[in-house]
């Protein structure tokens, strides 16, 4: 297994250096929204090390939680051991691609039926996670910071995000809603 995690494996000694203290979850989104350890950027590198030391077998369900990241970065300027986490975390996802693993992590991901390939969305992404091909629109996984740019821009209404984060319209709309009723 550990060869399968090559990436993964460069970070060993910095997921040491983690001295577990809290500050990176405590302006994490995810941790907001699920309030469970394995949200936190902490509970997500005891998991890979967890993977990493064998004691742990991964799972689609331990894949998740693991690639499910805004990279907002809050974690990364608040860590006061200065764990390059949001980096561990793009390693992983490709590690575990490579392993056969099928995730969705909080990428975007569109229904090609809806799409009119006007390319609005290839344009606003920048993190060019965006492509077209004849098949028709990729989202790259492991560059896709699940923003939710391209989603808000997309006429076609053809991108979807994962619910449950506050990421996609109608949630958006009912935090706006919210919002201005308190107003």
């Amino acid at each position: 297994m550990g060869a399968v995690y090559k990436r993964l494996q460069n970070w060993m000694t910095e997921l040491s250096v983690c001295i577990r203290c809290g500050y990176c979850y405590e302006l994490c989104h995810l941790y907001k929204s699920g309030a469970f350890e394995t949200d936190t950027p902490r509970g997500k590198l005891l998991l890979i090390y967890g993977l990493l030391t064998y004691a742990l077998e991964p799972d689609g369900d331990m894949v998740e939680k693991i690639v499910q990241c805004f990279y907002c970065k809050n974690c990364e300027r608040s860590c006061s051991a200065k764990v390059s986490l949001t980096e561990i975390f793009t390693d992983a996802k490709a590690d575990f691609l490579d392993a056969g693993f099928d995730f969705r992590g909080l990428a975007a991901r569109t229904d090609d039926d809806l799409c009119s390939r006007c390319r609005v969305c290839q344009a606003i992404c920048k993190n060019e996670a965006i492509s077209f091909d004849e098949e028709g629109k990729r989202v790259d996984v492991i560059k896709c910071e699940g923003c939710g740019v391209c989603a808000a821009t997309c006429p076609s209404n053809a991108i979807v995000m994962v619910e449950g984060f506050g990421v996609t319209r109608g949630e958006l709309s009912e935090t706006i809603r919210a919002f201005l009723e308190e107003v």
